[in-house]
């Protein structure tokens, strides 16, 4: 993809509702466009000349001395993940670049966030190709969107078109700022299609990833045990289910599947109504140590149902809410 370059004229449009801030204030975080100028040398011998290309970037402070710098696409719309730089190096290599923040870079950051608000608007009144419609339109602006890959990929799975959600979801695991907090209900909305859909394999991976970014969620390790469970991969359910209890011990719903793992170590009859293969006796023993119970018999009547639609509404979280 190439960069977004200076054009001779900038077009007339309307000057977006914030503008540039922290430019004259410093009591403001700095959010405005910034421009680097690079020089290439094309030819050679006598007949060499150095080129110089603007490329603009959308710089955003994040704390005192940070500032998450993010290239700016020819559609002029930040895309890609933030590189952090520090005020020396901003100040050193950067130039604000007000004007084109102001009448083309926030127009069209408006406008691209309008769109997704349609699409969204569209899914969750039941109109799918018109949410599709509205999505693919954001991402041939901005092909890194998180929330219309999101959306995309929930509107797939809502028709069950498999294929096409496999191919959103590697995209999604891809991108680090799918995993973002600001993204965890869509992240958890995802998550539970992909296992109505039996694309169980997916959720493991889908999961995992987000394990690897955020170790201390006991929500995510209670969902990897459960996409686990629907593989019928005692071990592994066990695992994730016994670490998600490690960071939070009266997690219900992991204290719930433990209980269930036992109950049906014991019940042939039991396994057979919920489809499943019979459990390893390390595994059930190990369950019944954590749960802190012996050979007892269990009533398991009130937590059985509780596997289907309750244990769904877990939320993912990856931190506290700004």
């Amino acid at each position: 993809m190439e960069d977004a370059r200076i054009h001779s004229s900038a077009d007339s449009r309307e000057v977006g509702p914030r503008g540039c801030t922290g430019l004259d204030n410093p009591d403001e975080p700095l959010r405005c466009v910034f421009s680097t100028v690079t020089e290439i040398k094309v030819g050679t011998g006598t007949t060499a000349k150095k080129q110089r290309s603007k490329i603009l970037w959308h710089v955003q402070q994040s704390g005192a001395d940070e500032f998450g710098v993010r290239k700016i696409n020819p559609q002029f719309v930040p895309v890609g993940e933030s590189e952090i730089i520090d005020q020396d190096e901003l100040l050193t290599r950067y130039t604000p670049e007000v004007e084109i923040h102001n009448t083309r870079v926030e127009p069209a950051m408006c406008a691209l966030k309008k769109t997704v608000a349609k699409g969204d608007k569209h899914r969750k009144k039941g109109e799918p190709l018109s949410a599709e419609m509205e999505y693919t339109k954001a991402l041939d602006v901005d092909e890194t969107n998180v929330r219309s890959i999101f959306g995309l990929g929930l509107v797939y799975l809502d028709r069950g078109d498999k294929d096409k959600a496999r191919g959103v979801f590697e995209q999604l695991v891809a991108l680090n700022a799918a995993f973002d907090i600001k993204h965890k209900h869509l992240f958890n909305e995802f998550g539970i299609a992909l296992r109505k859909n039996e694309l169980y394999d997916e959720a493991v991976k889908y999961y995992s990833r987000a394990v690897e970014l955020s170790t201390d969620d006991e929500n995510l390790y209670y969902n990897l045990s459960r996409a686990f469970y629907e593989k019928d991969d005692w071990e592994h359910c066990f695992e994730f289910a016994s670490r998600a209890l490690k960071l939070n011990s009266q997690l219900d719903h992991a204290l719930g599947l433990c209980r269930l793992i036992v109950s049906l170590s014991k019940d042939p009859d039991r396994r057979d109504l919920y489809g499943k293969p019979a459990v390893p006796a390390d595994v059930a023993n190990k369950a019944k140590g954590l749960l802190g119970i012996g050979d007892e018999v269990m009533d398991m009547t009130v937590e059985l149902p509780s596997i289907g639609e309750e244990f769904e509404a877990s939320t993912v979280s990856f931190g506290e809410d700004n």
